[in-house]
């Protein structure tokens, strides 16, 4: 009976030692695998919440509230986005000479800056709103991946929540972003072993007996030096942070000097009204259309407008200008009533004053003139052997008037420039005189067109199109030499001018 029971006890000894042995070596196996699935859950964790560079471009009038609503909404979300200064981007885009709010442009900014998106946020006027339009442009290509309708706020308060409500859609734009491919690295080449020069033997100076030369031992070879991998120079310059930002389209700073010099084709219509009696003889320079001249007779035309303030001021002083313009003509001739004597004709302009100019608009592509000129128009005919026609005055107006101005940068070549203006005459000359109407009253109208293409920075070439117009009121009475109640004096011209703006 002992026995048997000293055998139960030793094999159950022997199962639960069976059963123990296989739990014991199964247990550090499940935890290994548990910490494997942790550690890869955890790497998959750090690529997602990699923070992603992203900049923010904003342009128009209210380019500060986009930019700081949009740098404010990246900026609580430290774990998704890292925001890169505007300035660095604009200082990457001048570098490489391109447009960071352009496809093209925002990738190569992208690629110098490691940028997985460009925010650009345009709060241009349209119509008479601005606009607040914002597009996620892809780090990789370029590409838009998000850009919301544009929302129209009435002031710069409004832009913030303008913003705030397109942020879903431009978050969903980021996340998509992707920054591009670094360069791939090609992999060093072991630079092969230097082997060393041969040791030459040293040449003996003189011969002594050999007993008593000592022995000299070979000088022991160098040791095989291997070639250390040259370590890469650490660029210490500064970060070009403080380099002009890239211009956008039609910005243009204020110039020091801008003007124009070229050929200018004139005539000159004088027409009386209610010649009482038909003794005042009209007078045409140019082929007459219509008792309109056109424009025929040549002319040497040229202005130059200066901003004395423009290198030392950044405001609104560097607008203010100097301005003048001088018109001279050559080879004219004018007839008497029979046609039979040509005599000398001389027709000269010339103005001066002040001018401002006020930018307005998208990115200032627009500009609002006001003029003030103190000037003198002089049509003369000379006298020939002593003698020139009588029915004919000589004028000579001097004036005192005001212009306004338009103008705007149509694209990257073209620009338009209109003025209207209005001149009120001192001086007649001789219209004025006793001889001819004392008592008159005048006035004076001038316009222009000017459309201009660009050649470079500096240079352009301009058509222009311009127009003087006088008219008279004569007031005559009983008993004066001639007797009317008004004219028109007026010059019409086109011109051909090599511009210049610096």
């Amino acid at each position: 009976m002992m026995t048997r029971t000293r055998h139960v006890t030793a094999a159950a000894f022997l199962g639960a030692a069976l059963l123990l042995v296989p739990a014991a070596y199964a247990a550090p196996k499940k935890a290994s695998a548990k910490t494997a699935q942790s550690a890869a859950k955890k790497s998959r964790a750090a690529k997602v919440t990699e923070a992603r560079r992203v900049a923010v471009l904003a342009s128009g009038p209210h380019a500060d509230a986009a930019r700081d609503v949009l740098e404010a909404e990246l900026n609580r979300r430290p774990a998704r986005y890292e925001v890169v200064p505007e300035s660095a981007v604009r200082s990457a885009a001048s570098r490489l000479g391109v447009d960071p709010t352009q496809p093209a442009g925002a990738a190569a900014v992208a690629s110098e800056l490691g940028l997985s998106a460009v925010l650009v946020a345009d709060t241009a006027t349209v119509g008479k709103k601005q606009q607040v339009r914002v597009t996620v442009r892809n780090g990789r290509d370029g590409k838009a991946l998000a850009s919301p309708a544009a929302a129209k706020p009435a002031t710069a308060k409004l832009v913030p929540v303008a913003v705030k409500r397109q942020w879903t859609a431009l978050e969903r734009g980021l996340q998509k972003s992707r920054a591009p491919d670094a360069a791939p690295v090609a992999p060093a080449q072991p630079a092969a072993p230097v082997e060393p020069e041969p040791v030459k033997p040293a040449t003996p100076i003189a011969e002594t007996p050999p007993a008593k030369v000592p022995e000299t031992k070979a000088p022991e070879a160098e040791p095989i030096r291997k070639p250390v991998a040259a370590t890469p120079k650490e660029d210490k310059r500064p970060a070009q942070d403080e380099e002009p930002a890239v211009t956008q389209s039609g910005v243009r700073s204020s110039p020091l000097v801008e003007g124009a010099l070229g050929l200018k084709l004139f005539g000159r219509s004088l027409r009386y009204k209610d010649d009482v009696f038909g003794v005042l003889r009209p007078y045409t320079l140019g082929k007459d259309v219509g008792g309109v001249a056109l424009p025929g007779a040549p002319q040497f035309a040229g202005d130059v407008t200066v901003y004395p303030l423009a290198p030392f001021q950044k405001g609104a002083l560097a607008r203010l200008g100097l301005t003048g313009s001088i018109d001279q003509s050559f080879g004219l001739k004018s007839t008497g009533s029979t046609g039979a004597v040509s005599y000398p004709t001389t027709a000269r302009e010339w103005t001066a004053g002040l001018r401002y100019v006020m930018p307005f608009g998208q990115a200032d592509r627009y500009g609002f003139e006001v003029t003030g000129t103190y000037g003198m128009n002089t049509f003369r005919i000379d006298a020939v052997d002593g003698e020139r026609p009588l029915d004919l005055p000589n004028v000579e107006y001097k004036t005192a008037g005001l212009g306004l101005g338009l103008r705007a940068a149509l694209s990257e070549k073209f620009d338009f420039n209109f003025r209207l203006g209005y001149q009120h005459p001192l001086d007649s000359g001789e219209l004025s005189s006793d001889t001819w109407f004392p008592r008159m009253s005048a006035g004076a109208v001038t316009g222009s067109a000017t459309l201009a293409y660009r050649l470079n920075r500096i240079l352009d070439v301009r058509l222009k199109a311009d127009l003087r117009r006088y008219f008279f009121k004569f007031n005559p009475e009983p008993g004066d030499p001639y007797v009317a109640g008004g004219a028109v004096d007026q010059y019409p011209g086109l011109s051909l001018q090599l511009g210049f703006r610096y």
